[in-house]
């Protein structure tokens, strides 16, 4: 079972993605609004205008945002694989909302369909807008710090290279660069030295499950993915990548059963 504060943590986080997706719209809305594409800005006043353009763009948000969250799971970001798939889901998902915003267009503005608007230009007006949008949200992915990088950013001082040990505590080691950076239960400090030599100096079970990450066995809270494709969720909320080459490992420690590496998308770990 996972603990209480998982969950919780969990119900705060999607509470703060609706939050976060509604302020988008609103913005994002309002500018279409007074920008009027397509020739939009001749349509009614500014509230109806802003009003079409907020419920368009939640609309869009729903649609694009679950589209790109079912490609991210099966294909490796900024693979030739993940790009192709975000423009076919680009062009599958605009259809619906082409339907939706055409008819809610024609509701609020009747004499648009008078204008006969085809509806292949529509799907065109309305694609171009969503890779326009998948792919912002495509190079904000790439260029983000990788997973739990910058996880409780109150506390992440700089230390010169040490050879004391790092303490019971730790949850992860994630290389950056010359750095090692050290996650623990409430914060994560930057430490000079090779991910190797950090490593030697564990005082807890763990292994390396990246080139670039070494995990504690106490720390796993959830597994996530398959064997192209999996992520371990840490007790602080952080989440690490798994190289391909290293879930035999883990299935030889028991963090793993043979079910999840052939293609189980989430479970609960055990304490261990």
């Amino acid at each position: 079972m996972m603990r209480p504060v998982i969950s919780e943590r969990l119900s705060g986080r999607t509470a703060m993605s609706m939050l976060r997706g509604i302020g988008i719209a609103i913005v994002a809305g309002s500018i279409l609004a007074a920008l009027g594409p397509f020739g939009s800005y001749m349509n009614g006043g500014p509230v109806q205008r802003t009003g079409y353009w907020v419920a368009a763009v939640l609309l869009a948000l729903m649609l694009y945002g679950t589209g790109f969250r079912i490609v991210t799971s099966f294909a490796r970001a900024g693979s030739p694989k993940w790009w192709l798939s975000l423009v076919g889901a680009t062009l599958l998902l605009s259809v619906p909302e082409a339907l939706a915003t055409r008819a809610a267009a024609f509701w609020l503005w009747p004499e648009l369909g008078q204008l006969d608007l085809p509806w292949p230009l529509w799907l065109a007006q309305t694609t171009t807008i969503g890779l326009v949008a998948m792919a912002g949200a495509a190079f904000f992915i790439l260029r983000r710090p990788a997973p739990g990088a910058s996880a409780n950013p109150v506390s992440m001082p700089l230390l010169a290279a040490t050879s004391a040990p790092l303490g019971r505590d730790v949850l992860a080691l994630q290389m950056e660069d010359h750095y090692v950076r050290v996650h623990r239960p409430n914060g994560s400090e930057l430490i000079l030295m090779p991910l190797a030599r950090a490593i030697k100096g564990m005082e807890t079970e763990g292994l390396r499950i990246h080139r670039s990450w070494w995990v504690a066995s106490h720390a796993v809270q959830q597994v996530e993915g398959n064997a192209r494709s999996m992520r371990l969720h840490l007790s602080n909320g952080t989440i690490a990548p798994v190289a391909r080459s290293a879930v035999i490992h883990l299935k030889a420690a028991g963090w793993i059963s043979d079910r999840e590496s052939d293609g189980i998308r989430t479970e609960t770990v055990p304490h261990r």
